[in-house]
């Protein structure tokens, strides 16, 4: 995935009519610069919404509502293709003012007669777009939101689907074996109807039925399935699941990928909650958990427990589930050789387990806000959507813990620094080798200098230099890491007067260049010592060039200013 320009033709926020490109830039990662409120982390906005509407627009099971009317956008991207390792297509999009798309595939224009295609979006869109903030910019998340209430107002669409075929079979079970022809017939009607009504209005959903099936035929049927949205935003809770997942990994690869930056670089051990007791229409949460217990029954350091009041599964559920409560506690101990080839076996990798635990957490927006969830349907909403702060979930990790091999410590327990490079640097490695869009809001607002100094290089040591299929976008305030990226990767982001946003490439270049040149640069500042100390210096020499230099030397720190000042005064 290589996102080579993004055209605005109208108004977002502070962005207007201009083309934010790309093509020049190399390797993986783009950084964004500039000084807090110079529109860095809109234009991550306008990507992520862009790319959000583009999924809804394909998706044939998502709905479209009211694109932004005062603008249009064109996205130019390569993407490689999906059954193919070597061959990338490149693609121009466009959405107007109303919302419709067109495509063109490497100039040529792509006919989509209506959104009952199949896979087309398997070919045009990135197979993951992650988003991550390590502040409080509520409003990147948005997008991602959107796509999560399209995946939950699907499934509960299954579930009213499911509570009504329940609500027929029922009749029909009450009646037991004395069922008359016409009886047979009663129940066979309000079957098709009840389906038809469903199939119309979510033809996506729910297959057309054989011409003369019956309810008998169709007392397990099958509607198709519904995948996980693109868009992935990976807030702390997220988080947690993904890297309770990465304990699947041998030892040697946990410690490759956290390079050896700190001293507890192994999964320990993980306790999940998970609570299913409002979601049993979902069959595939219900046999994910069912699975994961089942293939740790047989570990002695890994167990099961229930909750209080939560009483055991009827015996029919239990036949089709194999689950025997809808709420516990699973606690998986990776320090037992014999948990990471287990779980490998059942669930493959740690992004399988990951995605599977994470379509259990993407349920819990049905806690939202109703009028939350109601904004989130318009696609032109661009206001802050709030998550409660603390809200239900069908799935959480109660305890995570890492190791160093003798000692263990909790991961809430960790300095925000080591947390956040685990946390990065895990989530480019569960991606690495999908066809990946990152979209990281300061990524390493917690890191020491040190760990800036080297932060680019632990990405692409992950990633890969030359991985074709993932790109980063970062925003930063950050010195340290733009020295180590080339010029053609560095954008600048400066506000005009009249509050409009401007970015252009860097106009020197950056790789190589000292801390204090490019603070000077691209932070627009002419002094590298604070602000208040040259108030108070000013306030000196108010008093004679003799008594500021006593004071400059008795009370400054080392600095070229302070030398500079001696030397100038001393003339």
């Amino acid at each position: 995935m290589r996102l080579l320009s993004l055209t605005l033709s109208g108004r977002y926020k502070g962005l207007k009519d201009q083309t934010f490109s790309f093509d020049n830039a190399q390797g993986n990662i783009i950084a964004f610069i500039g000084l807090n409120g110079s529109g860095k982390s809109q234009l991550l906005e306008l990507i992520a919404e862009s790319f959000g509407y583009l999924e809804r627009f394909l998706r044939s099971d998502f709905k479209c509502r009211n694109w932004f009317s005062n603008l249009a956008i064109e996205l130019r991207y390569t993407n490689q293709a999906y059954d193919s390792e070597e061959h990338a297509n490149t693609y121009a999009v466009q959405i107007d003012q109303s919302g419709i798309m067109k495509l063109y595939r490497d100039g040529t224009l792509v006919e989509i007669e209506s959104r009952e295609h199949s896979g087309i979006e398997e070919e045009i869109l990135p197979s993951q777009i992650i988003g991550y903030s390590s502040g409080l910019n509520e409003n990147l998340q948005r997008a991602f939101m959107k796509n999560t209430i399209q995946y939950l107002d699907v499934m509960n669409v299954k579930r009213q689907w499911e509570q009504r075929f329940a609500t027929i079979n029922a009749a029909k079970n009450e009646k037991g074996k004395h069922l008359t022809e016409l009886d047979i017939e009663l129940l066979e009607r309000q079957f098709r109807e009840a389906y038809h009504y469903y199939q119309t209005r979510h033809s996506a959903l729910f297959p057309i039925l054989p011409k003369d099936s019956s309810l008998s035929d169709n007392a397990d049927i099958g509607l198709r399935s519904t995948v996980l949205p693109r868009l992935k935003y990976f807030d702390q809770d997220t988080t947690a699941l993904m890297l309770a997942s990465m304990g699947m990994l041998a030892d040697a690869q946990q410690q490759s990928i956290w390079q050896g930056k700190q001293r507890f670089n192994k999964i320990h051990s993980v306790t999940l909650r998970y609570d299913l007791r409002k979601f049993t229409h979902d069959a595939g949460a219900l046999l994910d958990i069912a699975k994961l217990i089942k293939c740790l029954a047989n570990i002695p350091s890994c167990y099961f427990q229930t909750l209080p009041r939560v009483d055991k599964t009827s015996e029919d559920f239990y036949n089709q589930f194999e689950l025997d409560y809808l709420a516990g506690e699973i606690t998986i101990d990776y320090s037992d050789t014999g948990v990471q080839s287990i779980l490998e076996s059942s669930f493959f990798t740690p992004q399988v387990l990951f995605e599977k635990l994470y379509r259990l957490q993407l349920l819990a927006a049905d806690f939202w806000q109703g009028e939350t969830k109601r904004q989130l349907r318009q696609d032109n909403f661009d206001r802050s959507a709030k998550r409660p702060q603390k809200w239900k979930s069908p799935i959480i990790v109660l305890s995570l813990k890492l190791t160093d091999g003798q000692q263990c410590i909790e991961f809430d327990d960790l300095s925000d620094g080591e947390a956040q490079l685990i946390q990065i640097l895990s989530m480019a490695s569960i991606y690495k080798d999908s066809r990946v869009l990152f979209l990281l809001d300061e990524p390493e607002t917690h890191l020491n200098p040190s760990w800036r100094t080297y932060f680019h290089s632990f990405v692409e040591h992950t990633i890969g230099i030359d991985n074709e299929k993932a790109q980063l976008f970062i925003s930063t305030h950050s010195p340290f890491m733009v020295s180590s990226l080339k010029r053609n990767n560095v954008y600048q982001f400066r506000r005009s007067d009249d509050g409009l946003i401007d970015m252009k490439v860097a106009q020197n270049e950056t790789y190589g260049a000292s801390f204090d040149v490019l603070i000077k640069d691209l932070f627009e500042l002419r002094s590298l010592i604070s602000q208040s100390v040259i108030d108070e210096i000013r306030e000196q020499l108010k008093q004679g060039d003799g008594h500021a230099v006593e004071w400059i030397e008795e009370n400054l720190g080392l600095s070229a200013e302070k030398a500079y000042l001696i030397r100038k005064l001393s003339q």
